[in-house]
């Protein structure tokens, strides 16, 4: 069985949130306080409930959610309600005090678990009072024997890997490893089962060779002389008496004292003579992490490849296991955890490393976020994604681009020239994009839709909290050949068509449209003029298709901002002087471009400069010159006009005004 839905009410930070879970492995991910531990520590109370080890408990003084904007409205009780998926008809049964029925299904069971922490006034003191109930009833008792049979494994945020792997601390996991093994390989290759009378079995082996030889001598030395100094420093007869053994002789007591260690030397085919050994305290804090994770995992997992099961449910708590850990090996150690969604092991996972986010299955992953005091979860499984948005997130987010996820805002942009520009930009319009944690997102195209449909569906449960901005041209003005065949104008004739306006300059050289003037223009047919003047007419301002289709994803928490032809083109038209700071950029890196001519108008200016851009594919360049004066001449940056549909993007992720 596993958790299928998680309910928390009033819990610390967290007013209300459900939570939806998958059977194997679950990311919650989000931005520092938005409620990843308290998600994690919610269910460690509720699953070590029947634990005689618990080591959280709800307090009285923390753990009450606040409410920042009504202090009047702060809570009473809290509410945790686990429900479970049972898989087969033993569970069922052995989980019959916390089954609930589907009244519209007769075959739809589930296991639920439900807690309620209450404050209650009396005597001028306020005491903690709880209940705990299954099923569908509060009153259903759920029996102890029910609850020692879910269990957990926690592994911290701030753990201290070090002190874990010691033998004899508390909490050993590398002794708790050997005291769950099963079966071992004994020297011969077979497979020796661990019962009771084999671990016996080994344990005296190990005391009859100690015992047997010089060890024993040494030990009994020891022991003779403390003897001595005892009878000669109390009174006769009443020394206590005291005998030393070399070790615990029982197999538990012999697995707490092993040590993890790393080989010195590096071994190939025959064991190094006189190897030597670093202690885990001589290790980094993020090899130790790793071993210890290893060594829980192996726990586990031992456990679940038995048929005797001690527990029914068990789960992995796993908090930031990026703790320590450089981008590479948090990269294989990640992709470790997600492999085991085949064990029957539930794996919840908090993170708020990008790194951990780019390789996660977006299936796995719960986004928590956080908005006027409210947490709420987004579950890319219950999102409006298809298939193939999935998949093209999968390729597509890197650990720059997986970083919209802890965002405040994010600002989806076509190439390099924009994301360079933008945060330069925004501190000139007084809105600064990192102060305001929003994230640009460089496409590097134009395939917006798989990550508009992040923020644009209509059911809130359904999309990102943060709004986003998604900032493209318009391309207005285009044409090809074939648009100007019709009814009378054949393809060839068409064609024909569009190299004359070429060669004119009513087409330019990036198939715009310039002008409307082809009275003149010696076509093949005079009956062509109309036709063609009319298909002129119809495009020179329409959108390109790829600018309509972008435009139609604008709703909800995503707003569309088009900029007039082109990026490049916006920013020289909006006043003279971003024209005559541009074109100096331009003719700094290009010498023999020509000079203004001021008796042209600004947008003829401009389209000269765009032209010769786009043929010689250096706008990026442009860009990163650009942004370098803005930010060290601040006589630059106080006349430059930033373009309007560029504010208005800015302002709509920072401020929601459009």
């Amino acid at each position: 069985m596993y958790i299928k839905q998680f309910h928390i009410k009033n819990f610390r930070s967290i007013n209300e949130l459900t939570l939806n879970f998958n059977k194997g492995v679950n990311i919650i991910i989000g931005e520092n306080n938005s409620g990843k531990t308290a998600v994690i520590d919610a269910l460690r109370i509720c699953l070590s409930y029947g634990s005689l080890t618990r080591d959280i408990y709800v307090n009285k003084d923390r753990d009450f959610f606040l409410d920042s904007r009504n202090p009047d409205n702060d809570a009473k009780e809290i509410l945790f309600d686990l429900i479970f998926q049972p898989e087969n008809a033993d569970e069922q049964s052995t989980f019959i005090d916390m089954i609930r029925q589907d009244s519209d299904d007769s075959s739809e069971q589930t296991i639920e678990l439900h807690f309620r922490y209450f404050l209650e006034e009396k005597n001028n003191r306020t005491i903690l009072r709880w209940r705990i109930w299954g099923g569908e009833n509060e009153g259903q008792q759920v029996p102890i024997e029910a609850l020692q049979l879910i269990s957990h494994t926690y592994l911290s945020a701030l753990r201290d890997a070090t002190e874990k792997l010691r033998p004899h601390s508390y909490g050993n996991k590398i002794a708790s490893l050997y005291r769950n093994l099963k079966q071992y390989q004994n020297q011969e290759g077979n497979t020796i089962v661990l019962n009771k009378e084999q671990r016996e079995e080994l344990a005296k082996g190990l005391k009859d060779q100690v015992e047997g030889g010089n060890w024993k001598k040494v030990v009994e030395s020891g022991n003779n002389k403390v003897l001595e100094h005892i009878k000669h420093s109390t009174i006769i007869g009443k020394h206590p008496n005291v005998e030393f053994s070399f070790l615990p002789y029982t197999y538990n007591e012999i697995v707490d004292n092993i040590e993890a260690r790393k080989p010195v030397y590096i071994e190939n085919a025959e064991p190094v003579r006189n190897q030597k050994y670093f202690t885990v305290k001589q290790n980094g804090l993020g090899e130790n992490n790793i071993i210890y994770a290893g060594t829980v995992l192996g726990d586990l997992i031992d456990q679940e490849e038995n048929d005797e099961r001690e527990y029914y449910y068990n789960a992995l708590l796993i908090e930031e296991p990026e703790a320590h850990l450089h981008p590479q090996k948090q990269n294989t150690f990640f992709e470790y955890l997600s492999s085991l969604n085949s064990f029957e092991i539930q794996i919840f996972i908090t993170s708020h490393s990008p790194t951990v986010t780019a390789k996660a299955n977006l299936d796995y992953i719960t986004v928590l976020q956080r908005k006027d005091n409210q947490i709420s979860a987004f579950s890319l499984t219950e999102s409006v994604l298809e298939t193939k948005n999935k998949k093209y997130l999968s390729k597509f987010l890197d650990v720059t681009k997986s970083q919209l996820f802890f965002a405040n805002g994010v600002i989806l942009v076509e190439g390099i020239s924009e994301a360079l520009l933008l945060p330069v930009f925004s501190k000139i319009i007084q809105e600064n994009l990192e102060k305001n944690g929003v994230e640009i997102v460089n496409l590097n195209g134009v395939a917006f839709e798989h990550f508009a449909k992040l923020f644009n569906s209509k059911d809130e449960s359904k999309r990102m909290l943060a709004r986003c901005t998604l900032l493209t041209d318009d391309d207005r003005g285009q044409i090809s050949k074939k648009d100007f065949k019709n009814d009378i104008i054949n393809e060839n004739q068409s064609n024909n068509i569009f190299k004359i306006l070429k060669e004119e300059g009513i087409i330019d050289n990036l198939n715009r449209i310039q002008s409307m003037d082809i009275d003149q223009i010696p076509l093949e047919s005079s009956d062509f003029h109309e036709p063609v003047k009319n298909k002129l007419t119809e495009l020179i301002n329409k959108y390109s298709a790829r600018a309509i289709v972008a435009e139609g994803f604008k709703g909800a928490n995503l707003g569309v901002m088009l900029a007039k032809i082109t990026f490049e083109y916006e920013l020289m038209v909006a006043s003279p002087f971003n024209m005559c700071l541009i074109h100096k950029i331009y003719k700094r890196m290009h010498p023999r471009l020509k000079d203004l001519d001021n008796t042209e108008s600004i947008e003829i200016q401009a389209y000269d400069v765009l032209v010769k851009l786009y043929s010689n594919k250096d706008k990026s360049e442009l860009a990163h010159q650009l942004a370098v004066l803005l930010e060290e001449y601040d006589h630059l940056s106080k006349r430059f006009i930033v373009p309007d549909y560029i504010v208005r993007g800015i302002k709509w992720v920072t401020k929601g005004e459009v």
